[in-house]
């Protein structure tokens, strides 16, 4: 029996995504498993522990589980957080057996946080991407390749975000006539000076999901300018939908981390990313990342390998 620890009160917009992927593909391998936001009562089953909300359940637990199986979607991010020791408490824990990343450049800080001569395996897994929802949104839509002059800038309004960048590039992109909006799947923080932005003729604001995935399915492109994305799963999804997806490159194993995505832009020259989208450059997405039979296979794996 694999028990997956869940957080029903998470509101992230990815969140429920990746708990249907995984349920997915638990069941095309025909896996014992079961979803709750409590701990098992046998503490031999294997725990698969999914947000970082949930760790404290540990803490508390007696007995704890003694097969335990971390999902990090992220790593704290040193351009914005400060890193408290007391909170890499759960990656020491003697029932800590794996830690799941989801792509490769993330392992490097989890190997950090385990602290040395640590038997954790740290694993690079990817998202067990469900694409159902999305898919309806391309079979309604029919994206073609005929764009409208539309760049969307996808994230919380928030520092990793950097939204008066967004600004800035949005500005030069209407001086070239293209629409630009900025999304969020939060209500935009007040100190942001929004209707300032909304005046220079820049949309921004909060969007329903599947409005703005219908937008997407019309824009030419995507640009993040994230410092503290992982995944950057909005660009996946952006690529899904015709839109070419932009995205930073790393500084010195720095967030975010988008190898996946090449080529990437130098964050610090941003006009970087209106060329590639004056120069229409292909950009190529190395899907596996994504791929929830994959995600499932290298779970199974490690618990067959490190949880007896």
């Amino acid at each position: 029996m694999i028990h997956i620890l869940v957080d029903p009160t998470d509101k992230t917009a990815w969140y429920p995504n990746y708990l249907s992927g995984l349920r997915k593909g638990l069941h095309e391998a025909k896996v014992d498993f079961r979803f709750s936001p409590d701990l098992p009562e046998n503490p031999d089953d294997v725990v698969l522990i999914t947000r970082y909300t949930l760790f404290d359940l540990i803490r508390q637990a007696k007995p704890a589980p003694k097969h335990l199986i971390i999902m990090e979607h992220d790593v704290w991010n040193p351009f914005t957080n400060v890193v408290d020791p007391e909170t890499l408490w759960i990656f020491q824990h003697p029932s800590c057996k794996a830690i799941l990343y989801t792509n490769p450049s993330m392992l490097e800080w989890g190997e950090r946080s385990t602290g040395p001569n640590s038997s954790v395996k740290v694993i690079a897994a990817g998202f067990p991407y469900d694409h159902e929802k999305i898919n309806a949104i391309i079979d309604e839509t029919k994206p073609t390749k005929d764009r409208e002059k539309l760049v969307v800038f996808p994230g919380r309004l928030n520092e990793f975000y950097q939204p008066y960048l967004s600004v800035r590039m949005a500005m030069e992109l209407k001086d070239k006539g293209y629409r630009t909006v900025i999304t969020s799947p939060i209500e935009p923080q007040i100190h942001y000076p929004v209707s300032l932005w909304r005046d220079l003729g820049i949309e921004v604001g909060k969007l329903p999901q599947q409005e703005y995935y219908r937008l997407l399915s019309k824009a030419k492109a995507a640009i993040s300018v994230t410092i503290g994305g992982s995944l950057t799963l909005a660009l996946y999804e952006a690529y899904l939908l015709g839109a070419k997806p932009i995205i930073p490159m790393d500084v010195n194993g720095r967030p975010p981390f988008t190898e996946i995505y090449e080529p990437r832009y130098d964050i610090l020259n941003p006009r970087e990313a209106l060329r590639m989208i004056d120069d229409d450059t292909e950009i190529h997405i190395d899907k596996k990342w994504f791929d929830y039979r994959r995600y499932v296979e290298i779970l199974l794996d490690t618990i067959d390998s490190y949880c007896k």
